[in-house]
């Protein structure tokens, strides 16, 4: 672990740039490389085969901490674009950040993963880390626990899953590097360091609740004892009319954890049609209830404000000096579609246009929530604003 020098840092700094390969570059890389320097990156997936401008930013920055992952588009102080390259840079004078990354190849190594980022993470002093898994091989659920285990319970912890086109078109980028099938974390150690996270949604319950009495890792075998398929397909069809393939997009399950007495939202990935089993996005404990939930352009944006409130009722905002990563569910594109800008200029708005603001849209969104422990989202907005004080 390298040791940070503050030497000749006056301040904390932020910065963003973007890379777009008509224009390249929208500005000069700033003179912020340092050990105690995080740039986070989010980029379209075609920059693995296309890696040169990746290249440009790692020997840019070759002291700083450089993490991110791969999405179809990325966000920039509330600009929505695509086949580009988003990069939030924040220099921190008091603050030590520290990295860490490994392989994910399956989902039976996914806690073992998360265990070890954990310790590679762990201090007395860590007050937040921010975390990206590849969406493919990771079940974020584990990683999330296994990294829990090894930290205070008071650390908060953002991210999200790396997403593309497609599950093959997924990578992560850890300490400047391609990989596939990685997760990279990064934690930061300090007195004067924050990272407030806030989450919104903008979804509401149809249907009726259900126990889920069969289930494994994330399939979900029966409601009620009935076939998944049968009761989702009833309860969709009748508040809303539309077919199976169609809703399997706008109508996600929102599942009740009654020991911690709050939700999760899980995508619907698919449907077996002759078992009638259901392949959610994320995994579902068996016993738990579930409802369908549905929305509209209108209300998903509304999720937007909600995610603001929060985070302003859990922080006093700073007018500059701060990043905000926001990771949104790539399937709230699918219902936004072309108001699917509208989301990330909200955001900016919300928080002022003071504040750096990257993003991504994610196949999960990582994030502690109000009850404690970390969780794997679906079909959220999850803030991170990161600073020091």
């Amino acid at each position: 672990m390298r040791t940070i020098s503050h030497l000749g840092v006056e301040e904390q700094t932020t910065e963003t740039l973007i890379y777009d390969l008509a224009t390249g570059w929208s500005k000069s890389f700033p003179n912020l490389d340092s050990e105690n320097t995080l740039v986070a990156v989010f980029a379209a997936h075609e920059y693995c085969d296309s890696p040169e401008p990746l290249a440009e930013l790692r020997n840019a920055f070759p002291q700083s901490k450089i993490i991110g992952c791969s999405t179809p588009v990325v966000v920039c102080d509330g600009a929505l674009l695509e086949g580009a390259i988003s990069v939030g840079i924040i220099r921190f004078k008091h603050t030590q950040i520290r990295l860490s990354y490994t392989s994910v190849q399956a989902f039976e190594e996914s806690r073992t993963a998360g265990q070890y980022l954990g310790q590679q993470l762990a201090d007395d002093d860590l007050k937040g880390v921010l975390i990206f898994a590849d969406g493919v091989t990771t079940e974020a659920t584990d990683l999330v626990q296994g990294l829990q285990e090894m930290l205070p319970p008071d650390v908060t912890i953002a991210g999200g899953l790396a997403s593309g086109h497609t599950l093959d078109d997924t990578w992560m980028l850890c300490d400047g590097e391609l990989k596939r099938f990685h997760a990279c974390a990064v934690g930061f150690v300090g007195h004067t360091v924050e990272l407030t996270r806030a989450t919104g949604g903008g979804w509401r319950l149809i249907g009726t609740e259900c126990k889920a009495t069969r289930t494994s890792g994330r399939t979900l075998f029966e409601l009620d004892g009935e076939p998944a398929k049968d009761v989702y397909h009833r309860q969709v069809g009748s508040n809303v009319g539309f077919g199976l393939r169609e809703s399997s997009t706008r109508y996600p399950l929102t599942v009740r954890l009654p020991s911690l007495e709050m939700q999760i939202v899980r995508d619907v990935n698919s449907v077996d049609e002759e078992s009638g089993a259901i392949e959610l996005a994320g995994d579902i404990p068996e016993g738990v209830m579930v409802q369908v939930m549905t929305t509209t352009e209108d209300e998903i944006l509304d999720g937007v404000d909600e995610a603001i409130e929060r985070m302003r009722s859990k922080t006093i905002l700073p007018q500059k000096n701060a990043l905000a990563v926001c990771v949104s569910c790539a399937g709230r594109r699918t219902v936004l579609l072309e108001k699917t800008s509208e989301e990330a200029a909200l955001a900016y708005d919300g928080l002022g246009h003071g504040i750096h603001q990257i993003g991504m849209y994610a196949f999960g969104e990582i994030s502690t929530t109000s009850s404690g422990p970390p969780h794997v989202h679906n079909e959220t907005l999850t803030i991170g604003l990161i600073r020091e004080y």
